[in-house]
């Protein structure tokens, strides 16, 4: 046998070995169902949203906060924070179905706050705060740990005159992450999408 064929077979079964080796661990198995439900998410007072059904986006300015009203709350706490008043009409495409549950994605945003979890770091150059997401009984969402904004769903009419809507109300502030507080822009991105029940 020549020096290159014993070589090649030396690799393939090393090969071989350490894949078998990194499949030994376990399983994950995916469900999941895709429906036709399809929601356009309307805003209340200070809430702009735009786009079409499946592609919107909702705009909160959440202002020009002082540095010293930040200093003064302890890590936690909100400040500035804003209502997020969102309407669904679902039309007739959720007629069977219960519950909307707002989830989030802020690893595909501008990610999670290293030194709280539960917050979304903020981007432009200011330190020391994050943006905390508030639930409807203002407690505050981990979103390391992928809570979720839930409203139920509403269905008036049978069928093709079916109309189904929902009503999702949250808050958002910047809240202090621990870290010293320095000025600075303090933007934030945090993808979402709708799941149904």
């Amino acid at each position: 046998m020549s020096k290159l064929l014993k070589s090649i077979v030396s690799m393939a079964i090393a090969g071989a070995v350490s894949t078998s080796a990194l499949a030994a661990d376990g399983t994950i198995n995916f469900t999941g169902e895709i429906i036709a439900a399809s929601c356009k998410i309307d805003g209340g007072a200070g809430t702009s949203v735009g786009g079409e059904k499946g592609n919107q986006n909702i705009d909160v300015s959440l202002g020009k906060i002082s540095a010293d009203s930040l200093g003064s709350t302890s890590s936690g706490s909100i400040v500035g924070g804003k209502g997020i008043n969102l309407s669904l009409d679902c039309g007739n495409s959720a007629d069977k179905l219960k519950t909307v549950k707002l989830q989030f994605d802020p690893n595909s945003g501008s990610g999670i706050d290293s030194k709280n979890l539960s917050l979304l770091k903020v981007t432009g150059g200011a330190e020391g705060v994050g943006i905390g997401i508030y639930d409807g009984s203002n407690k505050l969402l981990n979103l390391a740990a992928n809570e979720t904004i839930d409203g139920a769903l509403s269905t008036t009419g049978t069928g093709a005159d079916a109309k189904t809507t929902a009503k999702l109300n949250l808050r958002a502030g910047y809240v202090k992450n621990g870290a010293e507080i320095k000025p600075g822009a303090a933007n934030g991105t945090l993808p979402f999408t709708l799941t149904y029940e």
